[in-house]
């Protein structure tokens, strides 16, 4: 079967096919998983993409498991555990939508919105963010945080380079862009500094910035509006904008790349 992720996983050869092949439960589904996959991987084999949330998991990245949004309950284990990390196991009884699940997902969901400046108006994220959308889904409806939010003076809007803008105050420090970086890139340009409260996202060179070729999957692989297209920021509204499929002119090899259109003009 193919694999649509990065992983140390690879498809099974016609030599090394498992018939029957494992299964485990999910949500009442009986699911067939490859051996090492994880709980996450599985359901996405079994086009189940959506039933598990995740800030932190991206199927090109290694697995951090930080975010704790991808929570899910297993059978006789006492506590909720990472669908991201946890290896699939023959006979495994999951569920990823009870009252325990969800009340961890509106949790995970609450501390992230204390400090979030929830700017949806202005920031170009909006109509396909992932915060707004497990909002939605998972809540919370209200706020209890009285306190002042925590707030990046410096890294409001600051540019990592001529195509890449940082705001730090929306940011939900899943690291999906440093690990990009660190495992794909190999670039090294990003980290994070401090712990808790004050950790932050900066350049590891301050004067170089941003030196990939590939810096633009940055503003694609994050989930929030922390890391923003330059020329792109304040151009339109993406609900406005039609999909269609095309090929890159940038060199000769013809990557397939997706132009967002409207009335004939390219914005991105």
């Amino acid at each position: 079967l193919p694999l649509n992720y990065c992983s140390e996983v690879k498809p099974l050869q016609a030599s090394e096919k498992i018939s029957p092949l494992p299964k485990f439960s999910f949500d009442g589904k009986e699911i067939e998983f490859l051996p090492g996959e994880t709980i996450m991987q599985a359901a996405e084999r079994a086009g189940l993409t959506e039933a598990i949330p995740r800030f932190c998991y991206h199927p090109g990245l290694p697995v951090a498991g930080t975010c704790r949004m991808c929570t899910v309950e297993i059978e006789k284990t006492p506590k909720l555990q990472t669908a991201c990390s946890t290896p699939a196991a023959q006979g495994m009884v999951v569920k990823s939508a009870n009252e325990r699940v969800n009340k961890s997902h509106k949790g995970v969901m609450e501390f992230l919105l204390t400090n979030h400046p929830l700017d949806c108006p202005v920031c170009d994220q909006a109509g396909e963010c992932e915060l707004q959308d497990y909002n939605y889904d998972y809540g919370p409806n209200d706020s209890r945080f009285e306190e002042d939010k925590r707030v990046f003076e410096k890294a409001t809007t600051r540019a990592l380079s001529d195509k890449i803008m940082l705001n730090m105050n929306r940011c939900v420090n899943c690291e999906r862009c440093v690990r990009f970086e660190e495992n794909v890139t190999e670039t090294f340009d990003l980290l994070m500094l401090n712990r808790g409260w004050k950790k932050e996202l900066t350049v590891s060179d301050e004067e170089k910035g941003l030196s990939s070729d590939y810096q633009g999957c940055l503003a694609d692989i994050c989930p929030v509006g922390a890391l923003t297209f330059r020329d792109f920021r304040f151009q339109k509204r993406v609900w406005f904008l039609e999909k269609k499929p095309s090929l890159c002119d940038g060199c000769s090899k013809g990557c397939n790349i997706e132009v967002h259109h409207e009335k004939n003009i390219a914005y991105r």
